[in-house]
């Protein structure tokens, strides 16, 4: 199973450990993190993981947030991670391209009638499909309904000019990708992002599916700078918590 000592050794680094938390009731707002303390480890853990980001790479990065299957954790990382980006001042865009099974659009309360694949179809301009939210830096794009016909939008060319328009217009720009073992839309936008970070949940699937999940990445040129590994009983494995730091330092 996946342990920190494992990633090692498929030399992926280990970009932050979150330890599990009791979620909140969804009627939270953009001011308050989706935990029920903001000063508890899982929040210090976010900020640490925006740190090391934004001391690692420039602005005006497209950033991919992937898993290798579903219920890892991937979107709820995304969503903490961009609040608190947004909380230091960086413009921010999130970007739910999980086309398949969209989830992003119940975090932000807005409807998931409008949004991606609509612009990419041609039906509506990029304005009309960004949302704003309670923060002044922090807007998103749902993913919109996507017609059976067209389950190839995400490799178009048009897509790849989007990656680049959002880019110029915000400091970062988030995507919520579906899981890499699920389907090839998270390969497909791997190889369309600048970085590409995996969410896996601690201890719940085999090393060889991180393996695998890494060689699709890296198969299509994608940069899979590191993994972020979730739900670590710090009671019980509090020296897998802070081993990250010491791993990637």
């Amino acid at each position: 199973v996946i342990e920190p000592s494992n990633l090692e050794k498929l030399n992926i680094p280990v970009l932050a450990t979150l330890p599990s938390v009791k979620k909140v009731d969804k009627g939270y707002h953009l001011s308050q993190i989706f935990i029920e303390d903001v000063n508890s480890e899982f929040a210090e853990s976010i900020r640490t993981l925006r740190t090391l980001l934004v001391a690692k790479y420039q602005k005006n990065k497209s950033i991919l947030l992937s898993s290798t299957y579903s219920g890892e954790g991937k979107t709820t990382t995304m969503f903490n991670l961009a609040v608190i980006f947004a909380q230091m001042g960086d413009r921010i865009l999130v970007v739910d391209s999980d086309l398949r099974r969209p989830s992003m659009h119940r975090y932000f309360k807005v409807s998931n009638t409008i949004g991606l694949t609509n612009y990419l179809l041609g039906q509506n301009t990029i304005d009309e499909v960004i949302q704003t939210s309670e923060s002044p830096n922090l807007h998103f794009i749902p993913s919109g309904k996507l017609p059976s016909s067209s389950m190839g939008v995400l490799n178009s060319a048009k897509m790849k000019e989007f990656v680049a328009e959002m880019k110029s217009r915000y400091d970062y720009v988030f995507f919520d990708a579906p899981p890499i073992m699920g389907v090839s839309d998270a390969s497909v936008l791997a190889s369309a992002v600048d970085l590409c970070v995996l969410v896996v949940q601690y201890r719940k699937y085999p090393q060889l599916m991180t393996q695998r999940a890494k060689d699709m990445v890296i198969k299509v040129g994608g940069d899979l700078v590191g993994v972020v590994l979730n739900n670590i009983n710090i009671s019980q494995d509090s020296y897998y918590y802070y081993y990250s730091g010491y791993y990637y330092d």
